[in-house]
């Protein structure tokens, strides 16, 4: 890094501004009790403000800061919380956004998760695992050039080689009739490193909805610019979902995403999480009763869900944009003709002179199927030669039935089947749903059940392909997945 790349860093980087603040103390460990050790990723605006009322009488914080100025320390702790809460949203140290009901929640910023994490790293650990993260580290290096080689002689070999030692380690277990396993010491540190690795997944998640967020803003600034066409405002936000989607970044969290929606793989995790801490009570391993992992999923949906709710709030942006861009077309034309109108009304009683005319050599002719001239007699219709099987005059009743009999999509019905499925299972899919019972109204009702996900947050709408078969027909279709809400 130069001279001028680090001034700049330190003037803008809200990062180092959290570091640099006199309440910095105070502020990140109230984060941390108030978050981490509660496992807490979102707090509603009333609730942060009570705590932090709580946690500053608790503390009897009074520093002069710059958060708040000194008259400040003399008023009620609710107050004072209030406007730290404020500064801090303001300043970027907090995220302040509002949920579905319009109530006004938190969470921990990105820059204040990298502080959090940092800080952490400075107290001195009582247990420094290296054994488990070196294997980590060769077994990670092994498999980057072992799945990197194309060469299929040499792929071969590799699985032969772990064939032959699965073997000779089953034969072994036959003979002597022992395991070998872990000890607490191993088991110990592998824990730990789950743990670190577990939360700093969440933290990286901030990160990818803040870069969405990015998009929406410059679409923001864009559509302030006067004159900006419909056109370039849609390929800007195009080029950009889909540059954010091509980078490693994106490609690696929808490949996450895509994973964590798997159901098998749900239940696997959740198995495997349940067998670990069973595990730590049979050896009597001291893990501080931190069950982080056991809501691991959980904060993983709910983390991994409002990126894509980040990714639905940009499309819902961008069609307003457009809408919004076709009203002010419609305004423009509405006050151009009144504008006319006006100019007509004026010239009413002084009309322009011949100068302001322009003679054509003959009047115009208008032939229209609907259109004659008033006074003249109504000229005959012209043939219209339709494709053999289209046209004529010969209405069935079967057309008036095809045309009025439309029939009605029962939603209630639908969405009644939808929380039968829930009733036993975390998801379920559009797809599953059809497999089980059918669409009885075609299209249309496939239709109304991607209405229905759209217009709950409980449902997700990934654009992951996840073809449906109607009758003999295969309509692709974005994966659709209804999720219970209470599990």
């Amino acid at each position: 890094m130069t001279y001028e790349q680090l001034c700049n860093l330190y003037a803008q980087s809200v990062t180092l501004k959290i570091l640099r603040a006199r309440s910095a103390p105070m502020m990140l460990s109230f984060f941390h009790y108030t978050f981490k050790e509660k496992n807490h990723t979102t707090i509603p605006n009333v609730e942060l403000v009570t705590r932090l009322a709580d946690y500053l009488e608790i503390t009897g914080y009074k520093a002069t800061d710059d958060e708040i100025d000194a008259s400040a320390l003399l008023e009620q702790e609710d107050e004072r919380a209030r406007k730290y809460i404020e500064q801090w949203s303001n300043k970027g140290f907090l995220r302040k956004y509002p949920d579905d009901d319009g109530n006004d929640i938190h969470e921990l910023s990105s820059d204040m998760e990298k502080v959090m994490h940092w800080v952490s790293t400075l107290q001195k650990r009582e247990f420094v695992g290296t054994e488990s993260r070196f294997r980590d580290i060769y077994s990670k290096l092994k498999e980057l050039v072992d799945q990197s080689n194309k060469d299929p002689r040499q792929r071969i070999q590799e699985l032969e080689r772990k064939k032959f030692e699965i073997e000779e380690e089953i034969k072994a277990i036959k003979l002597t009739g022992k395991v070998e396993v872990f000890d607490n010491t191993q088991i110990k540190e592998r824990f730990y490193d789950v743990n670190r690795l577990s939360r700093e997944l969440l933290s990286d998640f901030k990160e990818v909805e803040q870069n969405f967020e990015q998009i929406t803003q410059e679409i923001y600034r864009k559509q302030s610019e006067r004159d900006i066409a419909k056109g370039a405002l849609l390929a800007y936000t195009l080029d950009s979902f889909e540059a954010l989607r091509q980078k490693d970044q994106g490609k690696s969290f929808y490949s996450f995403w895509q994973f964590l929606m798997d159901e098998n793989k749900q239940e696997e995790m959740r198995d495997i999480i349940e067998k670990l801490y069973d595990l730590l009570e049979e050896r009597n391993i001291e893990y501080k009763n931190d069950r982080f992992l056991k809501k691991l999923k959980q904060y993983l949906h709910t983390s991994g869900k409002k990126v894509i709710d980040a990714n639905k709030k940009l499309s819902d942006k961008l069609s307003r944009v457009l809408s919004e861009q076709n009203l002010t077309d419609r305004r423009k034309a509405m006050e151009l003709l009144n504008d006319i109108r006006m100019l007509a009304f004026q010239t009413l009683d002084t009309p322009p002179g011949e100068d302001f005319f322009i003679e054509m050599e003959s009047d115009p002719e208008l032939d229209l199927l609907d259109r004659w001239e008033m006074a003249d007699e109504k000229k005959s219709e012209p043939e219209v030669a339709f494709p053999d099987g289209l046209g004529g005059t010969d209405i069935s009743e079967s057309d008036f039935n095809a045309l009025f009999n439309q029939f009605n999509i029962d939603r209630t019905l639908l969405e009644s089947r939808i929380q039968t499925q829930l009733q036993s299972k975390k998801q379920i899919s559009l797809k599953e749903l059809v497999e089980i019972y059918g669409t009885e109204k075609g299209l249309t009702e496939l239709i109304t059940y991607f209405s229905i996900a759209s217009q709950s947050s409980n449902h997700i709408i990934l654009e992951t392909p996840d073809p449906v078969t109607l009758g003999s027909r295969i309509i692709n279709m974005p994966m659709v997945l209804f999720t219970n809400s209470q599990n």
